[in-house]
């Protein structure tokens, strides 16, 4: 090595710092496009409508609860935003097509009641997901900057 050259450090080559942490394995993929989680959430809701609209045929009675897994899907893997997006779509489509008479009619007490309700529990687990999405990657930055120490508490040289 001449005298005019600076060492090569790995901090020099571009290396991430030692006390960085990288992001959980979610976050370094690319991020998906908005219109690409937005067609998600809206071809989860149209195929809740449809199995719901095949279970109408069959004389069962679920609609509500066919789009709870639309909604979840929606939040976990498009983020909040969607999961809410999801349950308002969802509120909507049930009102259009379960709740007679067909159509945005104003419906009876006891079916504003349930589209309420169903409103309620699906924000609330939109909110619940999220939080656990958060918590998890805060989780994981916090078990990867402990490793960190212990390595490097592990690999200290003692001195006699």
């Amino acid at each position: 090595m001449q005298a005019t050259e600076k060492p090569r450090t790995k901090a020099a080559e571009g290396a991430p710092a030692a006390h960085a942490v990288p992001k959980p394995a979610a976050q370094r993929s690319p991020r998906v496009s908005f219109v690409s989680r937005f067609a998600a959430t809206v071809f989860a809701v149209i195929i809740s409508i449809a199995i719901s609209h095949v279970f109408e045929l069959f004389q069962v009675r679920t609609a509500y609860l066919v789009f709870l897994p639309a909604i979840t899907g929606a939040c976990a893997l498009g983020g909040l935003e969607m999961g809410l997006l999801a349950a308002g779509l969802s509120t909507l489509a049930l009102w259009w097509f379960f709740i007679p008479p067909v159509g945005f009619y104003l419906p009876g007490r006891a079916d504003l009641a349930h589209l309420c309700v169903f409103g309620i529990v699906a924000c609330f687990g939109c909110w619940l997901i999220d939080r656990l999405r958060s918590t998890r990657e805060e989780l994981w930055r916090d078990n990867v900057m402990l490793g960190r120490k212990i390595s490097a508490l592990l690999g200290r040289k003692k001195t006699p």
